[in-house]
């Protein structure tokens, strides 16, 4: 009854043409006050689901569905950035997405047997708690993407925690007109990415390099099926740098233009971004520089020692993380974690015979590790075990 019911509002709040940026930012900035305003007036004893329940009463409001309809669907459909931000523990992004400089965009297409939404994106520098770059490292200015991904035929997308979860992939990704897309995407702008599903909906928070230097030049965020950028998926014009959908393409590839303010763009800045990511690509890497090493920190120190002989000895298993992963047709498992505590989280894939290669002298592989402030309690360690059936346990652990 729930999926008839969002079917039909989203036919009837169809509007005839798009309402403008900032009207879409105003209707928004509605939305959450009249939610500030419903969760005062909740009765105590209601339980939360009754409570989610009651907030798209309040939005759906006659003057805002007659000023944005599409914008007020999306409201009442999905989260907004801010609560995904929220909802990943990242409170000083869930604040970025809700101040002047963030874009709400709340356009939905359907591709692929998905309804794919983009739902806005917040762009500076240190607007985020945890969310990092490719080295590791708090990224210092990068541009945050929320979408949401829900199936056309209104089943809920596998949970998180389901054995069906990751059986799905998307490749969420920003590119810029006019840089070969193939070459310039997610992958080489460091970028990373946190999800969940929610009531049958996938939210997924991707952070990259910034992009809105580029702004004059046109930004796009494309959704496509598979873990990397798919060259069926789209064409891209070379004389134009234009890319559009590939029509013919059997999987999701929506195609949204990301409406950047021009003023943002920085001709000097893009050119330094795209000679940086170009010279990542080639491998070159400033042959004249003279590197310095860096004096070890204690978590350098700690991993150093910890070998899978002694990992028991030294770390603990975080029971609550333990998952088993199996293979899917490519050898490909997802696997991932979110710290109690707050202190990170992660979702990644990786091949089977990468992490166990042949020559391999156990098997029991430590894999990727992170440490706050060289904080050793928040050195969370990643630990792959090949079972005798081909699956892989995945836990994290932290030093005793």
């Amino acid at each position: 009854m729930r999926d008839s019911v969002d079917e039909l509002l989203r036919i009837a709040l169809a509007p005839s043409k798009e309402p403008g940026e900032l009207l879409n930012r105003r209707v928004l900035k509605r939305v959450e006050t009249e939610e500030r305003i419903m969760r005062k007036k909740e009765e105590p004893g209601k339980s939360k689901a009754e409570k989610r329940r009651r907030i798209p009463a309040a939005v759906i409001g006659f003057g805002a569905l007659c000023i944005a309809s599409v914008t007020t669907y999306a409201a009442y459909r999905y989260l907004t950035p801010s609560q995904v931000a929220g909802k990943l523990e990242d409170q000083k992004l869930a604040e970025a997405f809700q101040g002047e400089d963030a874009i709400a965009v709340n356009e939905t297409q359907t591709s692929g047997g998905y309804r794919i939404t983009l739902l806005g994106s917040a762009a500076g520098s240190d607007i985020s708690d945890y969310l990092r770059s490719s080295d590791g490292q708090i990224r210092a200015d990068g541009i945050y993407t929320v979408v949401a991904i829900e199936r056309e035929d209104g089943s809920p997308m596998p949970d998180t925690s389901s054995d069906a979860y990751g059986e799905e992939q998307f490749f969420v990704s920003p590119y810029v007109r006019g840089l070969d897309p193939v070459r310039y995407n997610a992958v080489t702008m460091g970028g990373g990415y946190s999800e969940f599903v929610q009531d049958g909906v996938m939210y997924r928070l991707v952070q990259t390099d910034n992009v809105e230097m580029f702004a004059d030049r046109g930004i796009y965020i494309g959704v496509s099926s598979g873990t990397f950028y798919d060259v069926n998926a789209y064409r891209y014009d070379e004389d134009s740098g234009e890319m559009t959908r590939n029509d013919g393409y059997g999987g999701a590839n929506a195609l949204f233009v990301l409406p950047v303010d021009a003023s943002k763009a920085d001709p000097e800045a893009a050119a330094a971004s795209a000679a940086r990511w170009e010279e990542e690509l080639s491998g070159s890497g400033g042959e004249d520089e003279e590197t310095v090493p860096e004096a070890p920190t204690e978590a350098n120190v700690f991993m150093e020692k910890l070998t899978p002989e002694n990992l028991d000895e030294y770390a603990a298993p975080v029971e609550y993380t333990r998952m088993v992963c199996t293979p899917d047709a490519d050898g490909m498992i997802s696997y991932g974690y979110r710290m109690e505590s707050g202190t990170g989280s992660a979702n990644q894939r990786a091949r089977v015979d990468w992490l166990f290669p042949e020559d391999r002298e156990s098997d029991v592989q430590i894999g990727a590790w992170s440490c706050s402030d060289d904080d050793l309690s928040t050195l969370v360690i990643e630990v792959f075990t090949l079972r005798e059936d081909g699956s892989v346990e995945y836990v994290i652990y932290q030093p005793k």
